[in-house]
């Protein structure tokens, strides 16, 4: 049996399959949403790539992983 800290939690890719991910790929994903979150050009990226919904998602889903909501500022409307 694995020890607590390294279960996996599953997700729900695009297609529906779930994706099992460990501690250190969600330890990577929350830090690479925190630091994306808080860049200006990097959410006018995800806007322009996937659309303006997509910021609350990856802030959610930061939220839901743990990550330090209060750190990412409020996006500002363009």
């Amino acid at each position: 049996m694995e020890e607590r800290d390294e279960i996996s939690i599953g997700l729900a890719d695009k297609t529906g399959a779930l994706l099992m991910i460990n501690k250190k790929e969600r330890k990577l994903i929350r830090e690479i949403l925190s630091v994306t979150l808080k860049s200006p050009a990097a959410k006018e990226w995800i806007i322009k790539k996937f659309g303006r919904e997509y910021i609350p998602i990856g802030e959610k889903l930061l939220n839901v992983m743990g990550g330090d909501k209060q750190s990412v500022p409020a996006e500002k409307d363009h």
